[in-house]
């Protein structure tokens, strides 16, 4: 399997990118994606058009898959799942985030308990988010999860790892590698790149890793940073959800994810 970037950008330069994309027939948006529930609902229109036309330009090519993100890094706190559920249903995702709390394995748990019959009657396949404050209680949540939200019988079993994992603990190589050795049918998403630009390309390039998301990239790009030439920086977004135009470097900076990745 190859990994493949999902960018993560403001409505508008996610309609720009497509727009570069279908005109000059190369990858700029690409058909892998990873969109956030609340902005969806802020302009619901707008991203259904957008992955009908995507959906569109990829038919009879590499299937197009969508995840739809809880937004608990952009907002603080977990959308409740009915939120995710209708944003979810605004552009028929693959998949859908369970609730989580940002390192926090039995809060995490508490939030999956209020809301379990919710998830598994949905109808949408989860990607469950395991939290912990070390790999010992992130590989026991990885259990918990698997046991109190079984995978449908026809579905493969989605697992999104935060990028805290490897700024904070090193690595995310041994909950992916946990992830693998505990289930076979394991579809794995790297959330966010992190701090450790090394760790994130090698977790990619493990087995049942479909992608990564982020914003990093372009972030760097629309600051005069390249990652070919200066390395890698994780930066604060701050206006950047305001931009409207592309930039050069930034798009420069989404080909070197996308060809690292595919080691």
């Amino acid at each position: 399997m190859t990994a493949r970037y999902s960018p993560i950008a403001p409505i508008t330069l996610l309609e720009k990118m497509f727009e570069v994309e279908r005109s000059t027939d190369t990858l700029v948006l690409g058909n892998y994606l990873l969109l956030l529930a609340h902005d969806v609902l802020i302009h619901p229109e707008r991203y259904e058009n957008l992955i009908i036309a995507v959906r569109d330009h990829y038919k009879g090519g590499e299937d197009t898959f969508i995840i739809m993100d809880n937004s608990v890094v952009e907002l603080g706190n977990a959308l409740n799942v009915e939120d995710v559920i209708e944003a979810a249903c605004v552009v028929e995702a693959n998949c859908i985030m369970t609730p989580d709390i940002l390192g926090d394995s039995h809060g995490t748990q508490v939030l999956v308990e209020l809301q379990k019959e919710l998830l598994l009657e949905c109808n949408f396949p989860l990607m469950r988010v395991p939290q912990g404050k070390n790999n010992a209680e992130l590989v026991e949540c990885v259990d918990w999860l698997r046991h109190h939200l079984p995978r449908g019988k026809y579905e493969w079993e989605y697992w999104g790892i935060p990028r805290w994992i490897s700024n904070e603990l090193d690595s995310r190589i041994p909950i992916v590698q946990y992830i693998n050795t505990a289930s076979e049918g394991a579809r794995i998403h790297l959330l966010g790149c992190s701090d450790n630009y090394d760790d994130d390309m090698r977790s990619c390039w493990l087995p049942d890793v479909m992608g990564i998301d982020s914003a990093n990239p372009l972030i760097m790009g629309y600051v005069g940073l390249s990652i070919d030439d200066g390395g890698w920086r994780h930066g604060e977004r701050g206006k950047y959800w305001e931009y409207t135009e592309l930039d050069a470097l930034a798009l420069e900076n989404m080909d070197t994810i996308r060809n690292a990745i595919k080691y």
